[in-house]
């Protein structure tokens, strides 16, 4: 009999590698544009860390770079990096992989086996009601219509568009609840709530999402055999926030934000000052949740959201322990009583 170790020889670990793999024989137009793609680079996470110290702490050369951010970012951040077989083969590597159809390749994988493995505390968990083993209440396209993911996004929010990406919030093509329904639009259809309310000052979600996943300070840890580790504390919330960057992409008024568990002390497993700018970035994110519902607690009743300062982010909910930078998204004066 043939033991473990002999038979494996000379095994190909991962065959859909970038560099190496099989994959950019036939399909190498799709590669081109991944190895760009935040899916791949992970390059959304580095600057996000970067942030947080000065630009090129992470990803500079060894005159900028700050080696204990550095070696954070590759032993615990750059985990999430992708390969074509971690969506279409297998389950990532981040969650113990596991085949998603014996050794075949799926074309398009389900949100449930692929999406959630990555995506479970937020989006994908929100969007199917299962947050990370917490269950909660799943998006009314998931749960009615039984939509994936790909039904609303893109290809090129998986595969890239070549171009550079650095935050997902930046990506060329993102999908806007109007684009199925215009009809919401003030003024397009007949919507007494939609009409009520201008043009640009309320993000969709802000009426029709529920709580969503939150987190609060995460703490790095490394164990004596070097291996890195994360914990942080979470739960379900519901901020309505002022948007204090409106723009073009983004224009409403009032948006919704999350909690993510960036803290000052978070890296001091590594090392003491690390994050010399953390008071100049807010860890209240602005957010778009995947659990929509006609009927919200906030949009049933106008009075229930109007003057109610339970669904807006004030200053009560910024901790001592926050960023000073969260006060930019804080609603200082309420919608007035209907």
């Amino acid at each position: 009999m043939v033991d473990k170790e002999e038979a494996h020889q000379g095994l190909v670990a991962d065959p859909s590698a970038i560099e190496g793999g099989v994959c950019a024989d036939c399909h190498s137009d799709v590669v081109e544009t991944f190895i760009t793609s935040l899916h791949y680079t992970t390059v959304g996470q580095a600057l996000g860390l970067e942030g947080l110290s000065h630009q090129g702490a992470v990803l500079g050369d060894e005159h900028l770079r700050v080696d204990h951010l550095a070696e954070t970012y590759e032993g615990e951040c750059s985990n999430c990096h992708a390969t074509c077989g971690q969506c279409h083969i297998s389950r990532a590597n981040t969650v113990t992989g596991g085949l998603l159809d014996g050794h075949n390749i799926v074309s398009q994988p389900d949100a449930e086996t692929a999406c959630y493995s990555c995506h479970g505390s937020r989006s994908a968990g929100e969007y199917i009601g299962d947050v990370a083993g917490l269950k909660t209440m799943p998006d009314t396209h998931w749960k009615k219509a039984g939509m994936q993911c790909v039904d609303c996004h893109p290809v090129s929010n998986f595969h890239g568009t070549g171009g550079e990406e650095t935050a997902k919030y930046k990506l060329a093509e993102l999908p806007q609840c109007v684009d199925c329904h215009a009809d919401a639009l003030p003024g397009k259809g007949d919507v007494l709530a939609h009409n009520a309310h201008p043009e640009n000052t309320l993000e969709c979600q802000v009426c029709h999402s529920v709580p969503y996943n939150n987190c609060w300070d995460c703490h790095v840890t490394l164990t004596p055999e070097g291996k890195y580790g994360s914990k942080s504390d979470n739960k379900l919330d519901f901020k309505i926030a002022l948007n204090p960057e409106q723009d073009e992409r983004y224009p409403w008024k009032y948006v919704l934000v999350r909690h993510v568990p960036t803290a000052r002390d978070m890296l001091a497993a590594k090392s003491e000052g690390l994050l010399t700018n953390f008071d100049q970035v807010p860890n209240y994110k602005l957010t778009t949740p995947h659990n929509i519902q006609k009927l919200t607690p906030q949009n049933f009743k106008c009075q229930n959201c109007h003057n109610n300062k339970k669904f807006f982010l004030t200053e009560d909910d910024i901790k001592e322990t926050d960023p000073a930078a969260n006060y930019d998204y804080v609603v200082k004066e309420l919608p007035p009583k209907m």
